[in-house]
């Protein structure tokens, strides 16, 4: 039987495994280097997408948030180039050790919670926790489509869908 939030789950997997593939052969210093002007780098991508996992993606399903990124990664913050970011096996080390615990709640989130109000307002038409978390797999989705491009310009081939 389909839980109410299975066809999210399966895009949430999806984005898990993608932002590893976009991430594959990646190194540190290739990361921290902006494509072109004020273009965001690929760590800074990656820092913000995995901000808004522990974060806002972990309440919605009814985890315990985490902000310890949010003062570098969360949202309105710009890329700071003289800061200290974590490296990038820290942030991909934190996604894929958040990610199943978040994946496995989905498969509990109720209809009721679903339907019920999101605590803050996604720019979509519907202002319910479902409005709220499709707008939140979308983010990723769109995220993810930059990761692969940033990883192109890095000269690395194109990410893997595999």
């Amino acid at each position: 039987m389909a839980t109410p939030t299975a066809s999210l789950k399966v895009q949430f997997d999806l984005h898990t495994r993608l932002f590893n593939n976009a991430l594959d052969g990646i190194a540190d210093s290739d990361a921290n280097t902006r494509a072109h002007g004020d273009i965001n780098h690929l760590k800074w991508v990656a820092g913000h997408m995995l901000h808004s996992r522990l974060n806002t993606i972990t309440q919605v399903t009814g985890g315990e948030p985490d902000n310890t990124y949010g003062a570098q990664f969360g949202r309105g913050v710009a890329l700071d180039p003289a800061a200290q970011y974590p490296s990038l096996e820290e942030i991909k080390a934190k996604w894929n050790e958040a990610s199943p615990a978040i994946s496995e709640r989905l498969n509990n989130v109720s209809e009721e919670v679903l339907a019920s109000k999101a605590p803050v307002q996604a720019p979509v038409a519907d202002d319910s926790m479902r409005g709220l978390f499709s707008f939140l797999i979308s983010h990723e989705a769109y995220h993810v489509g930059q990761l692969g491009l940033l990883r192109k310009m890095a000269g690395k081939e194109a990410m893997s869908y595999r």
